[in-house]
């Protein structure tokens, strides 16, 4: 481990001590004894939502010809999310590391999983703007209004990059002309395949849509769980406003391993602004980490199965050994 990433660690249990002293020990081991029984449903949802996305996932492959079963798209889905997760590369990595996973054309796999990750990641600011102007109606006052609108813009300009037809690499590549390096070039191409890919299979990427907005429920649902198991009142504005909360700390703290501290730093103040108790959103933030460790064992595990059924199925010059005749 590198000591970057030993000394953010180190910082970010340092901030989930800060919060939890802040709110008082006594309080959140409270809820966290209440809202434990929340988390084998939370996990339960989870894996729903994990297989619906894995179902997206797919989909976008087989329009693009990459074949693979749903089991080993599974595993590469849990191996690069806690690659991700655990460190301070986030996204950078683990999107590489899906394409890179994949057997076969490596345009058509990156064509396929970017596009299903853009679609993704649309429904996702689609549920921050719902979530902001539910926060608005919860928290209506001026000193909440610039952070909103902030927050709104930011989720306003997503959807616009996400939405817009053309490709944006190109006209930096028509700019350079002759000067435009090889590689700009086929990020360019590729960036076109990945935005014509909703015009190209139009039934595909409506079903991938809708598979994508029942994740984005099953993630409010989330909330609603543990916030029932910890015995809070649920309203449907109240459980957006939360999510919503939760998303902007995850864009901001990505570079942290694990986001440890942030999560449940971000997820008390959500609470408090909505007049829930801190402790109950230290519990929430908690409850999802014990869910995203386990996926994270769950993923390396396949990870370092897979990576030792390869060494043994290849020779000691790295060339496939033929199968044994029975």
């Amino acid at each position: 481990m590198k000591r970057c990433d030993t000394i953010l660690i180190v910082a970010g249990f340092g901030l989930l001590a800060f919060v939890a002293s802040r709110i008082g020990w006594t309080a959140v081991v409270h809820q966290l004894m209440t809202a434990s029984r929340a988390i084998p449903v939370l996990v339960a949802v989870s894996f729903m939502r994990l297989v619906l996305q894995t179902h997206a996932w797919r989909i976008a492959l087989q329009q693009e010809g990459v074949k693979a079963t749903f089991s080993e798209l599974l595993g590469i889905r849990l191996a690069s999310q806690s690659m991700g997760y655990l460190s301070v590369l986030g996204p950078a990595l683990s999107e590489p590391m899906k394409i890179n996973l994949l057997k076969g054309n490596w345009n058509a796999s990156a064509t396929a999983t970017l596009a299903d990750t853009g679609i993704y990641w649309f429904t996702s600011a689609v549920l921050g703007l719902a979530g902001c102007v539910a926060a608005a109606i919860l928290l209506a006052g001026s000193q909440n209004a610039r952070t909103l609108v902030g927050v709104a813009l930011l989720f306003a300009l997503l959807l616009t990059l996400l939405v817009r037809q053309k490709p944006l690499l190109q006209r930096l590549v028509a700019a350079l002309g002759e000067r435009a390096p090889g590689w700009l070039r086929k990020g360019a191409a590729l960036e076109e395949e990945i935005r014509t890919f909703r015009t190209r299979h139009p039934l595909s990427a409506r079903s991938m849509l809708y598979l994508d907005l029942l994740c984005q429920a099953l993630l409010v649902a989330e909330t609603a769980v543990v916030l029932s198991y910890a015995r809070l009142p649920i309203h449907l504005p109240m459980l957006l406003g939360i999510e919503t909360a939760t998303r902007v700390t995850k864009m901001v703290a990505g570079w942290l391993p694990a986001r440890i501290g942030a999560d449940e730093g971000g997820t008390a103040a959500a609470f408090a602004a909505f007049g829930l108790s801190p402790a109950a959103g230290v519990v929430l933030a908690l409850t999802r980490r014990f869910r995203d460790l386990l996926w994270c064992v769950l993923g390396l595990s396949w990870f370092a199965w897979r990576s030792r059924k390869l060494t043994r199925d290849q020779g000691p010059n790295g060339a496939l050994l033929p199968c044994k005749q029975s």
